[in-house]
């Protein structure tokens, strides 16, 4: 009887089953981490896309004049009456007390006269949305131009927001 307790025939195989479940659980854990690496990943190349669109959007305005920043206006007036997205956004983005700011001479199709243009090519390949609003705020007797740039993800359901950016141009 002595002899039987000290078999050890059949334990290494209990050993085994019991190590394969182990690392069952810990292979099941990594995949779930790698999915979830990826998906942030995903999510942090689209936002990065979409900064640079809004980055450059700004850049236009930039290097304009304060007198020429502006937008088209029969173009806000379409994206206003067409357009869900752009409305909604211009409702939230317009603080009270200030008004839109266009321009009839801007009548070209540059990208910084478009409120809304609708397929733009990011640095992922894809193509977003980017919808611009300019705003005068005045303050005193200077008047500050803030311009808005909104990129939304058209490929997603509900086209949300991907970046939000904002730059304020005075005269002086």
């Amino acid at each position: 009887m002595l002899t039987r307790l000290h078999d050890e025939r059949g334990q290494g195989l209990i050993e085994l089953v019991v190590a394969m479940v182990v690392i069952t659980v810990a292979v099941l854990a990594l995949m779930a981490s790698y999915d979830e690496a990826f998906v942030s990943l995903h999510k942090s190349a689209r936002t990065t896309a979409a900064a640079t669109l809004a980055e450059t959007q700004l850049e236009l305005y930039g290097a304009l004049p304060y007198a020429s920043i502006w937008l088209n206006t029969s173009l806000v007036t379409t994206a206003k009456a067409s357009d869900a997205f752009y409305t909604t956004d211009e409702a939230v983005l317009t603080p009270s007390g200030t008004t839109e700011y266009t321009d009839v001479s801007c009548t070209n199709t540059l990208p910084q006269c478009m409120p809304v243009r609708a397929s733009v090519a990011g640095s992922d390949g894809k193509n977003y949305r980017v919808e611009t609003f300019i705003r005068n705020i005045a303050s005193g007797s200077a008047t500050e131009r803030t311009v808005t740039v909104v990129v939304r993800d058209p490929n997603t359901s509900g086209t949300p927001k991907v970046y939000t950016a904002t730059a304020a141009f005075d005269q002086g």
